[in-house]
């Protein structure tokens, strides 16, 4: 799914009807795009969804010996493992810091240790013009609810906001309480144990 395949669905939406770019240009359909993708983004992070979340080796900071550069795009840590795969513990600030804790400082993960594999959810960066024949992170099953609130941000006023984010809030319910459940073994029957 690309950015060009949202805008060609929002504009052969009865609700737009657009086609000739007569009322919504592409900048204009992007930048709801944009905004809609980073509503989704956020939600997707709060209600914990693995289904974005990136792995990373982070770099060292060159000027500091014990930090390492997070990814531009980093929003919130899920975890972090040592230059060994073992998994680092947070550290507080007062704590002092081990080959096998962390403590993030500003944009940095600073830690004893040799090497650094970070797993994170990402923020959503926004789309350019240059974007458009890109796939885009997001699941294709994501695009029927992105032209939705695409169409809802273009049609309204700031009211219109608050129906978007909660457009997508259930939306990715939805899917994440799917997906959850998805991975749930059955349970069988007593019948079926003896």
């Amino acid at each position: 799914m690309t950015p060009n395949d949202i805008i060609l669905a929002v504009r052969m939406a009865p609700e737009i009807k657009d086609m000739d770019a007569a009322h919504y240009s592409d900048y204009d359909i992007l930048q709801a795009l944009n905004e809609v993708a980073a509503y989704l983004y956020n939600t997707l992070a709060e209600q914990t969804s693995s289904l974005l979340d990136k792995r990373a080796e982070l770099q060292k900071v060159e000027d500091d010996g014990e930090g390492f550069a997070l990814p531009e795009d980093f929003l919130q840590i899920v975890s972090a493992y040592d230059g060994d795969a073992r998994t680092m513990e947070p550290q507080t600030k007062d704590g002092e810091l081990t080959e096998h804790s962390y403590r993030i400082v500003g944009a940095k993960l600073c830690t004893k240790s040799k090497a650094v594999t970070l797993v994170y959810k990402p923020f959503f960066v926004d789309l350019t013009m240059d974007d458009l024949e890109q796939d885009m992170d997001l699941p294709p099953f994501f695009k029927t609810l992105i032209k939705k609130a695409t169409i809802l941000i273009l049609q309204g006023s700031g009211q219109q906001d608050t129906a978007v984010m909660q457009l997508i809030a259930d939306g990715v319910a939805k899917v994440v309480g799917n997906m959850a459940f998805s991975r749930i073994p059955d349970v069988h029957s007593w019948a079926e144990v003896v």
